[in-house]
This record gives C-alpha cells, structure tokens and sequence, in this order.
C-alpha cells in the first residue's frame, strides 16, 4: 500500500512536468512571435488597396508579413489641454487582407505627441490599443504583434519607455510588442519591447542642401555602426531597408539654399525648365507647374533647385553586408520600406531577392 507521501511526491513530479511543459511551450510561443523568419514589408499610406502589380510583388518575393500604419499620434494644439496628443491620418481598409499574409498594426508617434504624453503614458497606452482592437475588430484582422514607431530622444525617452510597458500590460501572453530603433538611439539602453526594428533610412541632413543623400548613404551609417555595436545590442532586431525615392526642394536665399519642402515626383524628364546641374541636382530655370501632379505643393519657382534621392541597390547591399557581419550570431529578417508599385518598379526582382537573404 503506497503511503501518502508517495502519492504526494508522485503528484508533485506530475505537477513539475506539467511546468516545465508549459514553460517550454511558452518559450517555443514566443521565440516564434519574435523571430518567425518571414519576408516583410511596411505599407505606410492612409488607404489600404493593393494593385495587381503590388499583389504580385508580395507573391514574388513570398512576402507574409506586413507592418500597416494604422493611425499617428501627433500634437493636437489649440486644442483642451487634456487632449493634447491625439490619432490623425487613420488607414482606412477598402481592400481585405491577403490570407496568406499577417499584419503587424503599426502606430507613429510624433516626437512632440511624446513630450504630451509624459506622466499620462497608461492612459495613452489604453487609448492606443484600445483604438487598434477597434479597428481589427471592424476590419477581421487578428494580430500577435503592435510595433510603436518613435524617434525617442534622450527628453523623451523615459516616457516612451514608460509607454512600452504601459502598452505590454494590454497584450496578451500570444501577442508581443516591438519599436523601431533609430540608428542614433543603439548607444542608449534599448526600450522594454520584445524586440525592435532597427531603421536603417532617412541618415542624412534633409535641411542642407549641400548633403548628397539624405534617405540613405553608406558614408553616414557606417560609423553608427562601428565598435560592433550591433552585435551588444541587448534586443533581438530586425532590419528594415529603403526601397523609396523622393525629391527635396530647396529655394535661394542671400548666402544659401534652404530647405523648402519633399515632392514624391522624381521623374523630371518632361520639364526642359528643371536643367540638370549635377549627378542628382535640377535648377530652376523658369517657374515650373505641376498643376496635374498629385504633390500638395504645384508649383517651383526660377531659381529653385531640386535634389532627387534614390538609393541604389548596390548601396542597399554593401549596407547590409556590414550589418550582416555584426549580426551573424543573430538570427534577424529583413524588412522594406515600403510596398508601392512606384517605388518598388525601380529595383530589379534580383536586387530585391538579394535585400531579403538572410545571414
């Protein structure tokens, strides 16, 4: 006859393995929910609706995973001092989700909306994921992960971290949390996020015109990345790269050209007023009209110049292969920023085939 205290050490065992089996199964969980070794990409427009070509490209390239803008928080002034910081500019869903795809509901957060926040960060948490189940909710998406788009600076960092742990206490244990990471922020202790999305773009000085590349040059993110700097991280990354191109206007003043707005249109081809007077600077001969172009501002007046910024594939790669090499003892995914058939239409299958490989 077993006696009482073999029956409790046989259910003390029973309950150990149970634990352990628990535990083991949570760990598999959530290496899953922070590495899942998936192709993915950025859709960051205020309507979603993908085109055939775009539908193709995700296809093509075995895309499954999507980081959706879903709304920004920015500074609402004059407006009640309470509802300082405020979502604006909401994705609105005209096409369904892709099965085959997972959605990462993405939020931006404006630098001055931070500094709003501060000493409110569990009310804005609440707010925040209260307004992204909402929109999963009328749209069917289901979701494991929100990533928090934020370029926290030393003023607005304790309060964006706050932030963070504010919004990890809405999640549940299947879903996780990640950020962005800016290249100037790896030399600060990383956000308590699962894990994080290093931001490998927009390096340069817009504001001069003087600077060569502002989305994106080898020459300005080499030495963020000096001393192995990515392999002390302490936070799984991710790795986003850019597949866009923009043009910077510029207007003279007495002593210097100053920065005056960014136009999406790149092509400048049909405008004999626009003379090229370098590798990627136009000038203004006369004023030029863009009535029927869909940039908010339509016109460039005599004089003004224009500097047109594309990465080339070839950059994009000797980037990489230096982050590659800082991150080989780190499993990671590659990200691009971000799906439109303009922008994308400028790199060849291979080129991009050859971004997403991973190390």
């Amino acid at each position: 006859m077993k006696s009482k205290f073999t029956d409790i050490r046989i259910r003390l065992n029973l309950i150990i393995c149970l634990l352990s089996a628990i535990f083991l199964l949570s760990c598999s969980d959530y290496s899953s929910r922070t590495n899942d070794g998936c192709n993915s990409i950025y859709y960051w427009r205020t309507t979603f609706a993908l085109n055939d070509a775009e539908k193709e490209f995700l296809h093509k390239h075995d895309i499954t995973k999507m980081y959706v803008r879903f709304f920004d928080v920015s500074s609402q002034y004059g407006q009640h001092d309470n509802e300082k910081a405020a979502p604006e500019a909401t994705i609105r869903f005209v096409d369904s989700i892709p099965s085959d795809i997972k959605i990462v509901p993405t939020v931006y957060i404006t630098p001055g909306a931070m500094e709003d926040m501060q000493t409110r960060e569990n009310e804005y948490a609440d707010k925040i994921v209260k307004r992204i189940n909402a929109i999963c909710r009328q749209n069917r998406i289901h979701f494991n992960e929100i990533q928090l788009d934020c370029d926290w600076t030393k003023s607005t960092r304790i309060p964006f971290f706050r932030l963070c742990e504010a919004v990890k206490q809405h999640l549940d244990s299947t879903q996780c949390l990640s950020s962005t990471i800016r290249l100037h922020q790896l030399i600060q202790s990383p956000p308590p996020v699962d894990k994080g999305v290093l931001m490998v773009y927009n390096t340069g000085n817009l504001m001069e015109m003087t600077t060569d590349n502002s989305i994106f040059s080898y020459r300005d993110i080499e030495p963020y990345l000096r001393d192995n700097r990515l392999a002390d991280y302490q936070l799984p990354l991710d790795v986003a790269y850019p597949t866009y191109g923009w043009s910077v206007v510029y207007y003279p003043g007495q002593e210097k050209y100053y920065f005056d707005r960014i136009m999406r249109r790149t092509d400048f081809s049909s405008y004999p007023q626009l003379k090229k007077i370098g590798n990627n600077i136009y000038e203004a001969t006369s004023e030029v009209d863009f009535s029927n172009n869909a940039d908010y501002w339509d016109k460039i007046y005599e004089n003004y110049r224009v500097r047109v910024e594309r990465p080339t594939a070839k950059e994009i790669l000797k980037v990489k292969e230096l982050i590659d090499n800082q991150l080989k003892d780190k499993t990671h995914n590659n990200i691009l920023y971000h799906l439109d058939e303009t922008q994308f239409s400028h790199y060849s299958d291979n080129e991009i085939s050859k971004i997403y490989t991973r190390n």
